[in-house]
């Protein structure tokens, strides 16, 4: 993360965000920000709160309590018209790249309804360039647009749901999971997939997974949250050299080091 966006503000800052399901808490009060430009990875175990705190964050699901100022508008007040012109600014990868498509959909369908609703005056022509060049982006090709989901891999459905993701150029983008339904020999295909989108568009990121090293690999700072709460929030390397919460050293003690990935030097 450049200096000058350290010094411009966060875009996202999440205060006291809490989600409660039927009096159940299931997110606390957490707080954060990310920056223009930066990756906030965020690790946990399974039923953590990580899931539910990205749909919180986008409005997708309710929050109990808190805010979510997104460049100084709380989204979480917002009405309704101003929510739907925020919302090209921020998009989501899901976790399961088949189920996140409709299977009814060609490729082409997928990638132009973003465009259909955010921007009406392409012709179909423009259309059909802007989905093109994104598909090259992701490394596909346009024979892809004709395509169904069922007749594609996994990989390439998650290709697909980033191409979707990024037609708009959002500022941010909120990665579900994103690699951990697909064989290991995809996860570091799509990973460093997203890292090459960043440098070259600029987005932000908030990165979650349970997978220590593919958060090590793409994040600039990492955020730790268990039973709904963040424990634990430091740049990237110094939380991995030397993490202070007994939960984050417990976590990263029980993966399997054959590497030495712990001690490695840079992302």
């Amino acid at each position: 993360m450049s200096s000058s966006a350290a010094m411009s503000g966060p875009l996202l800052d999440v205060r006291g965000l809490g989600v409660d399901y039927r009096g159940v808490r299931a997110l606390g009060a957490v707080s954060f920000e990310i920056h223009a430009g930066e990756t906030l990875g965020l690790v946990g175990e399974s039923g953590s709160g990580k899931s539910t705190l990205a749909r919180a964050v986008l409005r997708l699901i309710r929050a109990s309590r808190g805010q979510v100022l997104w460049r100084g508008v709380d989204l979480l007040r917002c009405d309704a018209a101003t929510l739907r012109r925020r919302r090209r600014e921020l998009q989501i990868i899901f976790q399961d790249p088949v189920a996140s498509l409709n299977p009814r959909m060609t490729v082409a369908g997928t990638l132009a309804e973003p465009l259909y609703i955010f921007e009406r005056a392409l012709t179909a022509g423009e259309r059909r360039m802007r989905m093109t060049r994104m598909l090259e982006r992701v490394g596909l090709s346009e024979a892809m647009l004709e395509r169904y989901p069922g007749e594609l891999s996994g990989g390439q459905c998650q290709r697909i749901g980033i191409a979707r993701a990024m037609m708009l150029h959002p500022q941010l983008l909120i990665c579900d999971e994103p690699v951990s339904s697909l064989d290991v020999s995809i996860q570091g295909q799509i990973v460093n997939l997203l890292a090459d989108l960043q440098r070259e568009l600029g987005t932000a990121m908030l990165f979650i997974s349970h997978n220590l090293a593919v958060v090590r690999h793409i994040s600039h700072r990492v955020a730790v949250i268990h039973d709904g709460d963040l424990i634990e929030t430091a740049p990237c390397d110094t939380l991995f050299a030397s993490p202070m919460h007994p939960y984050t050293r417990a976590l990263m003690a029980a993966v399997p080091d054959p590497i030495g990935w712990r001690q490695a030097g840079q992302r």
